[in-house]
């Protein structure tokens, strides 16, 4: 069980697309990349991100066992959101899990 979980939404267009390159760019920083159905887990170890594409945008998830790699997750994720996108890092609101419901985040994001 892992101590640091956030979640977040993003409202993006095309958001499978927007997966596909956020995890291009984030794959050379972590150990595997797995596709669980439009879901996308990437490993990094003591970390891990989900990624789950929606109509209206992109779902996140963020497991870790420490702090610096809960936020250095968090920031290459953002970072590579900013690059492919016109959405600014900044603008995204991290939640704990459970705290508010996804559809909640997708209508108020």
């Amino acid at each position: 069980m892992c101590e640091h979980v956030a979640e977040a939404f993003v409202p993006v267009r095309c958001a499978e697309c927007v997966l596909e390159k956020v995890c291009a760019r984030s794959g050379e920083y972590c150990r595997s990349i797995a596709a669980i159905g439009a879901d996308k887990v990437l490993d990094f170890g003591e970390a891990r991100a989900i990624l789950t594409p929606t109509k209206e945008g992109l779902h996140f998830r963020v497991e870790a066992h420490d702090p610096i790699t809960f936020y250095g997750v968090r920031t290459l994720l953002q970072g590579s959101l900013s690059i492919v996108t016109s959405f600014l890092g900044e603008s995204v609101k991290w939640y704990p899990p459970d705290h508010v419901s996804l559809s909640v985040l997708r209508r108020h994001p």
